[in-house]
């Protein structure tokens, strides 16, 4: 039984190998795909072959997915703290206080830390008070904010004065810093001038009294203090009175008249003189009263001193005295000798002859 059956397995056999040259005919092209060509010489080439294409396909990333980067592992937030400035603007007067605002932000982690805030004062400034536990000592201001926390922000103030021997145009800068665990910050605050100001004065001088009608004389002093150049220096006059002569930068106005000075410098005087007829409603026995104010372009510290006023008392006009006659002295007239006539008659007055009495 056993050879019967392998007899048959072994005709189909054949008829299969008789088949299988056209069978494997037909897949040639599959197998050349996957391997060796048909020579079969050339099979371990065709291996490397396919790992040189893999790898090109590798190179161009076809095929295969990306490889993952590596996790990038964040840092943590370093401690910083920070310092903003503001200023009481760009001018400053001599003589007057003005406050300089600060604020410090601390960032970072951690717990919370001193912090300490120090700024550095020109000689023109002069240290006030402060915010925050402030102190001075000679130039350098120095405030204790305390302890501060990661995110939070103290404000504070420094105060101070600018002295009035500051010059005109002096820059004053203020540099500050602070520090708060370990860490430091330094911004200086917004840069600012001294203001230029000067100080005028002004003074007259007048006659106590004045007749009515008459002309009256004037003298008027302009000076500057400083310590600036005082510019565009005007005098205006006030009072019922009406310019005559005087100086010639003077012109008439509503109440009175103007006089130009020009610029004086720190120090300098000028004088004005000049004649004012009173009003016609100023008669006998009233007080004039003239007032002069001086102005300029330039800050004046001191307006108090700016005006100055003096009083006339008028007096009765002096009447026209009248001229007596001259008398004129008698003439000695030379002795002449009467006329005939006259001496007829004064003989015949004084030296008549007596008439002869008749005898009875």
């Amino acid at each position: 039984m056993i050879r019967k059956m392998t007899g048959r397995v072994g005709a189909r056999g054949l008829a299969v190998l008789a088949a299988a040259p056209l069978l494997g005919a037909a897949q040639l092209p599959a197998a050349h795909a996957d391997g060796p060509g048909p020579s079969g010489g050339k099979g371990q080439h065709g291996h490397k072959d396919g790992h040189h294409a893999k790898a090109e396909g590798h190179a161009k990333g076809e095929g295969h997915a990306k490889p993952h980067k590596r996790p990038v592992k964040h840092r943590k937030p370093s401690r910083s703290v920070r310092l903003h400035t503001s200023g009481p603007g760009k001018t400053l007067i001599p003589g007057r206080t003005y406050d300089w605002p600060f604020a410090v932000t601390a960032k970072g982690p951690g717990k919370a830390g001193p912090a300490v805030f120090r700024a550095t004062l020109p000689k023109s400034l002069e240290f006030v008070s402060g915010r925050r536990d402030c102190a001075a000592g000679g130039w350098t201001v120095e405030c204790d904010l305390g302890a501060v926390s990661p995110g939070e922000t103290v404000a504070g103030m420094i105060r101070a004065k600018v002295s009035r021997s500051a010059k005109p145009d002096e820059v004053l800068r203020i540099p500050a810093a602070v520090t708060w665990r370990s860490k430091r910050a330094a911004a200086d605050f917004p840069v600012a001038r001294v203001a230029r100001t000067a100080d005028l004065v002004v003074s007259k001088t007048a006659p106590a009294t004045a007749r009515a009608g008459s002309p009256i004389p004037y003298a008027m002093k302009v000076r500057n203090r400083g310590p600036a150049t005082a510019e565009n220096v005007f005098v205006h006059a006030s009072g019922p009175v009406r310019l005559l002569a005087g100086n010639v930068a003077c012109i008439p106005e509503d109440t009175g008249f103007v006089c130009g000075v020009g610029s004086l410098r720190p120090g300098e005087t000028r004088t004005l003189r000049f004649k004012v007829m009173p009003a016609g409603n100023v008669r006998a026995g009233k007080v004039l009263r003239y007032r002069s104010r001086v102005t300029s372009s330039t800050m004046d510290l001191n307006p108090r001193n700016n005006t100055a006023s003096v009083r006339t008392r008028l007096t009765a006009e002096k009447a026209p005295s009248k001229k007596a006659p001259s008398k004129k002295a008698p003439s000695k007239k030379s002795p002449s000798k009467a006329s005939p006539s006259k001496q007829k008659k004064a003989g015949s007055k004084k030296h008549a002859p007596k008439h002869p009495s008749k005898k009875a």
